[in-house]
């Protein structure tokens, strides 16, 4: 799907969730309750007119200067983002201060992630999004890479989930377990995670460069894990996010770990599959028809071979 239709659905469906809200706390007065502020209904409803004027309608327009792709369909993707990320950030300093209004957090974070990912990912933001990264010695690469793994999976394996495990606990959630949960998810994060280093070594031995956009491979890699599946690096990010979630019993991980599939299947992966095209053309697109992306293939790809015209 290209990513202009995903974002005009998903700002549109906002847009009309957010009208729908506003309807069910005005007609159904007794699910103010659920989202109640300081004890206070007047606080919450006190949101209704910048809510509707800016997250609603604003969603609704982006969502269809998406499908016309003008020329400031970017300024107000990006409007609605910060109007959205402004509203989220205020909600959870009013619940770290009066510990309420958790579920509101719950509503308000994941749109602010949604729509921010969608503003980087369209034009003129997605533009400079890939850069080669500059040639230097394998060593020094790998050790970006490393330094890169090391960074993302502290924070979105580590840190936020532990975060996300925080606001359950105040809404209530329980969490799910079952027998050897501590074994059976520390076993499936090793093995996956070994996926993921796998493919990252790879991409810097073969590649010559990091998996960041920002400082991507000049190579195409097609060889080691990328042999089996075309994305073995967000495959296993996929697979780590839910061995975090079990090892946690946390439902809200999980879906923490599938709102972030969705958000690289529908945004960064179609955008790096347009970047790789042009780069490699026909030597890219060979790949793609026998290496699958997400299911992994039984044989090793191979590399069909240029066939050089015979001496004269």
């Amino acid at each position: 799907m290209n990513i202009n239709k995903s974002a005009s659905y998903y700002f549109l469906v906002q847009g009309a969730g957010v009208l729908l809200w506003w309807c069910l706390l005005f007609f159904a007065p007794s699910t103010r309750v659920f989202f109640e502020m300081g004890g206070s209904e007047n606080i919450l409803l006190g949101f209704w007119l910048p809510d509707i004027l800016f997250l609603a309608i604003g969603s609704v327009i982006a969502g269809f200067l998406c499908v016309q792709n003008v020329r400031f369909t970017s300024i107000v993707v990006w409007f609605v983002t910060g109007a959205i990320s402004y509203a989220a950030a205020y909600c959870l300093s009013f619940a770290l201060l009066t510990d309420t209004g958790w579920l509101g957090v719950v509503f308000m974070i994941p749109a602010m992630l949604w729509s921010g990912a969608f503003a980087v990912g369209l034009p003129p933001v997605s533009d400079y999004m890939f850069r080669e990264t500059r040639p230097a010695k394998t060593n020094w690469i790998l050790a970006k890479t490393f330094g890169q793994i090391v960074i993302v999976w502290t924070l979105i394996l580590a840190i936020f989930p532990v975060l996300i495990t925080r606001v359950e606990a105040k809404l209530g959630i329980p969490n799910f377990s079952f027998p050897f949960q501590g074994l059976i998810s520390l076993i499936l994060f090793a093995a996956i995670s070994s996926l993921g280093v796998a493919s990252a070594v790879t991409m810097s031995r073969i590649g010559k460069g990091t998996p960041l956009p920002l400082d991507h491979a000049p190579n195409l890699v097609n060889q080691g894990v990328y042999a089996y599946v075309r994305n073995p690096m967000a495959l296993s990010g996929i697979g780590q996010g839910i061995a975090v979630a079990l090892f946690l019993g946390s439902p809200l991980v999980f879906v923490y770990a599938l709102m972030g599939s969705l958000i690289w299947q529908l945004i960064f992966r179609p955008l790096e599959e347009e970047n790789l095209r042009n780069r490699f053309g026909v030597e890219y697109l060979n790949y793609c028809a026998e290496v699958r992306c997400w299911i992994p293939n039984s044989r090793p790809y191979v590399p069909k071979r240029r066939i050089s015209s015979p001496p004269v």
